[in-house]
């Protein structure tokens, strides 16, 4: 059990290296793409976050799959959110991103918000 949160703790380390190194030389040659920042970001949480929960996920007991539900549906309910934001900035010409870009930010805000409900309905259940 701890030599898998040992991994993932590591797969976040690497990960937190390569959205540093990213973030340091894109601010260094002016070519700052956030989407991508984001994405690095999120695999990063991504990683700690599942270290942090894979004791808990480990057994497969009502208790896990109560919180696994939990956190999905209100994953669902904040992806409805984050795609009628998306629309009507689209719509109303606040942004002007190519579909590539749009479909990151919704990956990586999916990512950020599946991990952290499921850290925060751990620690509370």
């Amino acid at each position: 059990m701890m030599v898998l949160r040992k991994v993932y703790f590591i797969i976040g380390v690497l990960f937190a290296m390569v959205f540093l190194t990213k973030t340091f030389f894109q601010i260094l040659t002016h070519s700052v793409s956030l989407t991508e920042l984001l994405m690095w970001g999120a695999l990063s949480y991504l990683s700690f976050a599942a270290g942090y929960i894979y004791p808990q996920f480990k057994e497969k007991d009502e208790r896990a799959n109560f919180i696994k539900q939990k956190g999905m549906q209100y994953t669902l309910y904040s992806v409805l959110i984050y795609c009628a934001m998306i629309m009507f900035s689209i719509q109303f010409s606040v942004v002007t991103l190519p579909a590539v870009e749009i479909i990151r930010i919704l990956i990586s805000l999916t990512i950020i918000t599946t991990f952290s409900s499921w850290v925060i309905l751990s620690k509370k259940y």
